[in-house]
Parts: structure tokens; sequence; C-alpha cells
């Protein structure tokens, strides 16, 4: 080892250096810290919202767009809209959403709206502070988590910012509209009972609509917003009588013992519901099973906090890189393994409750790209399980993996897991064709940025500017003589294991991009009509191809091969970050979720 360390030149590294390394690792400390204390609940739920057993609802099916989900799924989407997912006073989401539904006044003065930008919550502080005196603390609050109530957003200095933000298309409608689309949810609760579609049709198949609680005939109830959750509907024509009439009684008895706070009651009142919406049509009423699957993948958020994981397979592998260090090395993979066992768990169970794999929006493409990683990087530690690479892939997977769940983690609002429809344009074959090789070219141009960084690092620490001499990836990692033979054993530096590291997950990224690329003009040309539209997003992705390109060709011209490899790399990979978060969420195009 210690020829190992001193071939590498680990212990001539600057003191400046060393010291931007303890930079980095504080300044990844406190965003951890900060974001898991930001995430914590602050406030108990009452004693009502304690003693309310919402269990039952887990077996309880909404048809939402077409969708049939379960009812707490349904719950988080429609709470995005209105507190961006942040809990209210320690309540769940399907307790708050029922609680808006009977209780709306009590939200009047609640935070309970939720603004995403900080610059939006700015504009709103201001306006407040004009006209009106915004308590200081009701501010810092506001500031700090973009809650606020609706009585301070329906203030006039508001809705005139409001009104002028929705004249800006490009700086402030989509906010403006999301506020206000937020305060319609709040106030006319009857949107939330019009929503509210758990009674499946008695005759058809599941493909016709359901039935809202609004739709129930529940005779002499007002028919007002305050009262939306129980108001009187008109009746469900093709309903048996009898079924409705004890649909009605059960639902208007969880409405009355609901605003009475009286929690038994309510409780008893959610099983009879519950049992009732099964009987209507139990021919299409989708599996129980599933439904409480679907409900406790959210409830646990989306098992995303498998980034800690990742995070703890991190540090042995890195150690095993830099110092060779066997038990390391075991106790990195070890762990690795387990991290992505739980990654694949996870994928499986939304592949189940979505059916369909799990590739058609932001947060799908984002884990399911990570995954695909972690299968590379085990096919190719298989590969080089007897060479000095050994580690490398698994650390650099593990690194990408844990990136792209703390992501998720952390952004949940940005990154919703909430499982939605599939755009008609998407139901085509090559949606599991183009989108899955694109994305894994992703994963391995972020694996291959990570590697390139190792690469920079060890330079700047004073490290040996040997690169892996070869003529491609493949020569890398065979077991035959010739110009990989270098790294049969383990007296390759470090510099040459991380450049040849980068070489391979380079060369394999640029063989999937470019086959991905013509594989979307096929499909491009199949349901759009033309191959290339230069829409934002096939530049970036063609951007990002072309440096890789480059890279290739400086390979063979530069003298410093393992530098500019790096540099290029970390370039390439900033590109295509640019293209999958700046195009997707800022720039609008065909592509973009903006």
């Amino acid at each position: 080892m210690s020829d190992y360390l001193q071939s590498s030149r680990i212990k001539k590294c600057p003191l400046w250096v060393r010291g931007l390394d303890v930079i980095v690792a504080v300044s990844f400390a406190l965003l951890l810290y900060r974001g898991l204390s930001n995430r914590t609940p602050g406030v108990e739920p009452s004693e009502f919202a304690g003693a309310v057993d919402m269990t039952p609802l887990d077996q309880v099916a909404v048809q939402q767009e077409g969708r049939i989900k379960s009812f707490d799924s349904h719950a988080r989407t429609m709470m995005q809209f209105i507190n961006g997912l942040n809990e209210i006073d320690g309540q769940g989401h399907s307790f708050t959403y029922l609680d808006l539904l009977f209780r709306p006044e009590a939200y009047e003065s609640r935070p309970s709206v939720y603004v995403k930008k900080k610059i939006i919550r700015q504009r709103v502080a201001q306006a407040l502070d004009d006209t009106h005196a915004l308590p200081p603390a009701t501010r810092e609050m506001f500031m700090e988590t973009g809650m606020i109530a609706p009585a301070w957003l329906f203030l006039p200095p508001v809705q005139d910012l409001l009104a002028v933000m929705e004249r800006n298309v490009m700086r402030g409608e989509r906010e403006a509209g999301a506020i206000r689309s937020a305060l319609a949810l709040v106030t006319r609760t009857s949107i939330l009972a019009e929503r509210l579609q758990i009674i499946p049709p008695s005759v058809g198949d599941e493909s016709v609509a359901w039935h809202s609680v609004d739709e129930l005939g529940l005779a002499g109830m007002p028919r007002d917003d305050a009262h939306a959750g129980v108001a009187a509907g008109r009746g469900i024509p093709d309903l048996d009588s009898q079924i409705e009439a004890k649909l009605s009684a059960a639902w208007q008895g969880l409405a009355e013992s609901w605003r009475n706070e009286d929690a038994p009651a309510v409780n008893e009142a959610l099983i009879e519901l519950a049992t009732l919406v099964a009987t209507v049509n139990p021919g299409i009423y989708p599996d129980t099973e599933r439904l409480r699957w679907e409900s406790w993948y959210f409830r646990h958020r989306g098992l995303t906090w498998g980034w800690v994981f990742y995070l703890l397979a991190v540090v042995p592998l890195l150690m095993a890189l830099i110092y060779r260090w066997r038990w390391a090395h075991i106790a990195g993979m070890a762990v690795f393994v387990l991290a992505f066992a739980l990654h694949t768990s996870t994928l499986g169970l939304r592949w189940y409750i979505s059916q369909r794999w799990p590739n058609s929006n932001m947060f799908e493409a984002v884990t399911t790209a990570a995954w695909f990683g972690g299968i590379g990087a085990l096919l190719l530690e298989l590969w080089v399980r007897r060479r000095p690479l050994r580690g490398l892939f698994a650390l650099a997977s593990a690194g990408a993996s844990m990136t792209a769940m703390m992501c998720t983690y952390f952004l949940p609002v940005t990154l919703s897991a909430n499982v939605s429809n599939m755009m008609p344009i998407l139901a085509d074959v090559w949606l599991y064709i183009h989108t899955n090789v694109i994305i894994f070219s992703y994963c391995l141009i972020f694996m291959g940025g990570l590697t390139g960084l190792f690469y920079l690092r060890y330079r700047l620490g004073g490290g040996d500017p040997g690169v892996a001499k070869a003529g491609g990836a493949g020569t890398l990692i065979m077991d035959t003589g010739g110009a990989g033979g270098f790294l049969r054993s383990d007296k390759a530096t470090l510099g040459q294991i991380l450049d040849a590291g980068t070489m391979v997950l380079m060369e394999l990224a640029f063989i999937l991009l470019w086959t991905g690329l013509v594989m979307g003009a096929i499909w491009a040309d199949h349901s759009w009509g033309r191959p290339w539209g230069w829409d934002p997003k096939e530049v970036f992705a063609l951007c990002t191809f072309l440096i890789f390109l480059i890279l290739v060709h400086v390979r063979f011209k530069v003298r410093d091969k393992g530098l500019w490899t790096a540099v290029l790399a970390v370039v390439g990979c900033a590109v295509m970050l640019f293209n999958w978060i700046v195009i997707n969420f800022v720039i609008r195009g065909l592509h973009s979720y903006a």
C-alpha cells in the first residue's frame, strides 16, 4: 500500500487543497443538516387529528383524470397544489384533505398555502408591508417555509400584485396562477368534493367515469361552498337507490362527526364508507392490496430516504480507492449492493403501483436513470473484480444514485413522486426504448463526471499526470496483454485508475447517447412527422454528444491526455445537467416540464 500511495503522490497534497476538501465536506454537511431540519415537522397534530384513524381509506380507490389510485395518493396530489406537500400542524395529507372539505373556515388564518419561489415570497411580503403590517414572526416564517395564511393573500395589495404578475408571461404568470389555484382549492372546497370520485359505476368497465361524493343525493343539505363536503347532490341515476342511500348516510355521518370532532364516530364512518364503495361494482374495483401498498409507498416518502444507504457506501468505497484497503472494498461493496437492492425494490413497487415501467415523468426519470447506473456499475465491477479498477464504478454509481435520491427527497415539489397519467404522445413502444437508453447514458455521463472530478482533485493534490495509455475502453479492462496490460497489476497509479474509469464510462455513454439520439429522431418522425425540430432539449442533447465527440478526438492529440479527458468529462456532465434541469423546468419546449 505504501508503494501505491507513494506512486500516487497522496502524501504531497498541498495544504490549500486539503483546506478546500474541508470546505467542501463542511458545506455538504451543512446542506444536509439544513435539508433534514426543514423536513422535520415542528408541531404535533391536534388531539382530534391524532385520534382519527385514516387507515381504512388506504383501501379506498379514487379515479383521478382517468387513473385509479389510492385515497392517500389522491390527497397528496391535491395537497401539492395547496401546501406543496408541507404538513400543516403535523397533520397527514389525507386528514388535511377531509378537514379542508368539512371545515374550510378553520384554514382562513392558518399558514396553509405554499408559495414556492423565494423571489415571489419577497414580492408578496413587500406588497403587504407597504399597506399592512405583516407581523415579524409571520414574515420570517413565510420567507423561510413559504407557508402563509389565505387571509393575507386575499388582501387587495396581494391581489393587485397577482394581477400584475399574470400579465407577464415570462416572469410571474405561472407563479400567480399557482397561488390563485391554491386559494381556489382552500376556499371553494366544492372542487375537492367534485374531485373525490370514489364511487365506481354500477355498470360498465373500469374505463367508465366514476362518480364523486358531490353527486350523492343528500336531501335537505345546504348547497354552498362552506358545506361542499355534504352538499345536496343531484343523485346518481345508474346507482341502486338502496346503496346510494347507504352511501349518502355514511358520507353525511362522516361530515357531521368530523365537524363535531367526534373521533370515534369518524373512525366508524370511515370504515363503513370504505366497505360500501367496494360493494358498488366489485368486478371492476381495484385490488385493495395494491391500494394499500400505494398508500404505504407515499406515506414513506416514496422510499427516497434510500440515499442514506448510498452515502454509507460512498465512504468505504472512497477509502478503498485511495488506500487500497481490502476490508474497505468488501464493506463498501456490501453496503452498495444493499442500497441497490432497496433501490430495486422501490422501483419494482412503483412499477406495481403505476402498472407501467416508471420512466414517464421527471421523478421517475431521475430515479430510474440512477438504477440503470447501478446495473451498469455491477456489471463492470463483475468484469474488473480482480483489477485495480475494482470499486471505482460502484463508487461512481453510489455517488450518482445518492445525488439523484437526495434531490427527490429534499425537492418533493419540483420532483413530485405523485404517479401521474402518461401523456398520449408517450404511449408508444419508443418510450421504453429511446427514453431508457437516453437516461442510462445520462447516468453514465454523471458517473464519468464524478470520476473526472476525482482525477482533477488528484492532480490538484500533486498527483502524477500518468494516464491509461490504451486505445479504447475495452482494452482497459480486458484480460489480455498489450496496451491495457498495466491495469492487470496493483502497480497502476491512482491517476491511471481514475483516467481509465473515466474513459470507460465516457465511451459507453458516448455510444448510448448517440443511439438514443437516433432512436429519438425515429420516434419524433413517427409521432410529430419530422425527425428533428430544433427543440431546446434536442439541441442540448446534441451539444452534449458533440462535447464527447471532441473528447474522443482530443484524447489522441493532446499531450496531457488525463487532464483534458477529465475536464471535458466534467464539462459534458455540466451541459447534460443544464439540459435536464434548466431546459426541463425553465425553458418551455416539447420535452420540458416548464
